[in-house]
């Protein structure tokens, strides 16, 4: 009995106390997180052999993110150089070499749940310089 009414005490104190009270001492900010991908230049011929640098930057709340952030590259037509890059005061490059295929390509770049894309263009080496045209707008999109 008496250890019940130990108990029923310690229920009773316990639940007096509030269970958000540590969280009250923390403030409750939100991350701004901005990653942006460029491809210099942006087309190439589709010749196996031509590079593009693939640029990336990543921004917390305006400021460079810690060195050694890892940003992943995502891309269907072309090869990387590493696939896997790093950032350096905020900023991560990578090369693509052009695949041998012409077409419309595009390349994702993903980092600790935030993403930015571009389209890539990969001209045809024998057709001429207006073969394949790069579209007048591409699709871009970023999420938090």
């Amino acid at each position: 009995m008496r250890v019940l009414l130990l108990y029923a005490l310690l229920l009773t104190v316990v639940s007096c106390t509030s269970p958000t009270a540590s969280q009250d001492e923390q403030p409750n900010t939100q991350d701004t997180r901005v990653l942006s991908v460029e491809a210099l230049p942006d087309a190439i011929p589709a010749d196996g052999v031509s590079t593009m640098t693939i640029f990336v930057e990543y921004r917390v709340n305006g400021e460079p993110v810690a060195d050694s952030t890892r940003i992943i590259l995502l891309n269907p037509m072309g090869t990387l150089a590493a696939g896997t890059i790093y950032t350096a005061d905020g900023v991560a490059l990578d090369t693509l070499t052009a695949d041998t295929v012409a077409g419309l390509g595009w390349l994702m770049a993903y980092a600790d749940g935030v993403r930015d894309s571009i389209e890539i263009m990969f001209t045809s080496v024998d057709a001429g310089p207006g073969a394949l045209a790069r579209p007048s707008s591409g699709t871009r999109e970023t999420s938090n």
